[in-house]
């Protein structure tokens, strides 16, 4: 199984899920990380955006391209295009704890206590 996080600088879950840096991709086998690897957010760098209640500002489509082997995805806020798209490509999104570090919010998943999103919202906007 492999999880996805945002972040901004390899150590912390980014407050938002558009404007990351990266995704951390997490292998998880049982209750073990097997590998942990960094792939580039072309659409990121932090930069404000439009997170599609005004206009476009990323291509969606892209984030689910890139996380497309990833089984679900842990973020602190979503824009619901991008909610939309990766719930598309059958990834669950799940809500991080505000203060979790990657590694944490992982293994709270695996031990079932991360909740679902739910309405995604863009947060800071």
């Amino acid at each position: 199984m492999k999880i996805a996080l945002p972040t901004m600088d390899g150590k912390t879950i980014s407050d938002h899920f558009g404007r990351c840096r990266a995704f951390l991709v997490f292998e998880l086998e049982g209750s073990a990380i097997l590998g942990r690897e960094e792939r580039p957010n072309a659409q990121g760098g932090g930069e404000p955006h439009d997170c599609g209640q005004h206009g476009h500002g990323h291509d969606h489509g892209a984030f689910a391209r890139l996380l497309s082997d990833c089984q679900a995805v842990i973020v602190k806020n979503m824009g619901p295009g991008a909610a939309r798209a990766i719930e598309g490509a059958g990834l669950k999104i799940y809500r991080a704890n505000p203060s979790a570090t990657p590694e944490e919010a992982v293994f709270r998943l695996m031990g079932g206590g991360l909740e679902p999103l739910g309405e995604a919202s863009c947060g800071g906007h």
